[in-house]
């Protein structure tokens, strides 16, 4: 394993030159908790608790219409435009701007035509700014009942038995979490000042290698998602030139943090085993719900070089945060 490892490391032509790594200095985070943020939290928790009703008569803001629906333009009907079952919340702004408000007033099995425009900036361009006719069919109606935060309805959502434990839940909760954002944030700025310390030279095919690994990435996330590449541009506002070089600046600084931490693992004498190999793999095969076996086998060689590269990265990236000094 550690042959392979050598070997997949010289195959990377990466120059590096360390700066210093050890001593310095970060910000030291100051966690803060307000009560707002607490209170929203437990106005979040609250609504597990809403309770739904049938409702005989017309559907009001903050009821639940269930709907069938069949959207036109030009009088035809258009792909995605189409939903049967669907639970819509009035007043969530879930739909295009104006359908919910036409379905106040439905009652239980009304036809209505819900006429609206979609927005200029409507992220489908074949769409924007068109007229839409949608024929919905109001299956149901159904009120909701949130009740007030009590120990009663603290059990129901949570493993506490009081409110006043569930605060403190909701409490230590908000504070891991910023804590954990902190610790990341300290990690990052610790590993970008050693970088700037460095002395680093990539080649340029390795940049176009990893930009395009992060492109395949971003377009394999998209198509799970339903979404298309040129529907992610326009919404953020990229053209494909925007979106390459600031992939390729990514790239870069993953590759030049990468090839830092492998420097310093060299330095300071870090090691792994096979067992930490194997347990790193398992882990992650459980991730994808698959034998680690078949995992290692579609990783090949270079794969599982990888894997140990990455313990090593892990082990230089905890030593620099430990050794950093927080003013």
């Amino acid at each position: 394993m550690k042959i392979l490892l050598e070997e997949a490391m010289s195959e990377k032509k990466i120059q590096v030159t360390l700066g210093n790594y050890k001593g310095v200095e970060v910000k030291k985070a100051e966690i803060i908790i307000t009560e707002e943020e607490v209170k929203a939290e437990l106005e979040r928790a609250r609504q597990y608790a809403v309770t739904t009703q049938d409702k005989d008569g017309a559907a009001e803001l903050g009821d639940e219409a269930v709907i069938d629906f069949v959207g036109y333009i030009d009088g035809e009907a258009f792909a995605g435009g189409d939903g049967t079952d669907f639970p819509l919340k009035l007043g969530s702004n879930t739909f295009i701007p104006g359908f919910e408000d036409q379905l106040v007033g439905a009652k239980k099995d009304d036809n209505v035509d819900v006429v609206v425009t979609f927005p200029e900036d409507y992220h489908a361009a074949e769409f924007a700014g068109k007229e839409a006719t949608f024929k919905v069919t109001v299956k149901g109606v159904r009120s909701s009942f949130l009740p007030e935060l009590s120990d009663e309805v603290v059990q129901k959502i949570s493993q506490c038995k009081t409110v006043a434990e569930f605060e403190e839940f909701v409490r230590k909760s908000i504070h891991d979490f910023k804590q954990n954002q902190a610790d990341m944030e300290k990690e990052n700025k610790v590993l970008e000042q050693i970088v700037e310390a460095s002395e680093i030279e990539v080649p340029q095919e390795f940049i176009d290698e990893r930009k395009e690994q992060l492109k395949n990435n971003l377009l394999a996330q998209l198509r799970n998602a339903g979404n298309t590449f040129e529907q992610y541009l326009q919404y953020n506002g990229l053209t494909e030139e925007l979106f390459e070089e600031y992939a390729a600046k990514d790239a870069l600084s993953m590759l030049k943090g990468q090839a830092v931490l492998q420097e310093i693992a060299k330095a300071e004498g870090f090691s792994y085993t096979d067992e930490d190999v194997d347990q790193t793999i398992a882990a992650m095969a459980m991730s994808y719900q698959m034998p680690a076996e078949q995992l290692r086998e579609m990783m090949g060689e270079r794969g599982v070089a990888m894997v140990a590269e990455d313990i090593l990265s892990k082990q230089a990236l905890e030593f620099i945060v430990k050794e950093a000094v927080e003013a």
